[in-house]
């Protein structure tokens, strides 16, 4: 069974991105200054369907390999004056959520964990699309 299905809504509209470790190129202008190219995700990487991050895309949310795992957040750096972006997380194992750190650790801001679900679905009601 996928992590996802276990997930109560609207995590459960998860809709995968890149899969677990694939690379995405973020097709950045040759001059531009972004520290991050592109990344490897070592989980699953997607966006929550009705929900909109800081960048004006959809919400942006790992999951990982565990049910039972890290839930929490990581906050990125956009440049070019844009605010920081929050990257929530689902399911993590620590050695997961290690790796995540690492491949953002350029343009990390911040992290941090959530106890459980109800506090994760709770910071993303800000999020919600306004119809």
């Amino acid at each position: 069974m996928n992590i996802t299905e276990q997930l109560p809504d609207p995590l459960n509209s998860f809709v995968i991105d890149v899969p677990a470790n694939e690379y995405y190129d973020f097709e950045l202008p040759a001059n531009s200054t972004y520290p991050l190219k592109g990344v490897t995700y070592p989980v699953d990487y997607g966006h929550i369907e009705g929900y909109t991050g800081e960048d004006d895309h959809e919400l942006d949310l790992f999951v990982g390999s565990n049910p039972n795992g890290v839930i929490g957040y990581v906050l990125v750096f956009r440049g070019d004056d844009r605010p920081d972006e929050h990257k929530f997380l689902v399911g993590l194992t620590e050695q997961e959520l290690a790796m995540v750190q690492d491949q953002l650790e350029p343009v990390l801001v911040g992290h941090d964990t959530f106890s459980n679900l109800n506090d994760l679905l709770d910071a993303i009601k800000k999020y919600k699309d306004k119809v």
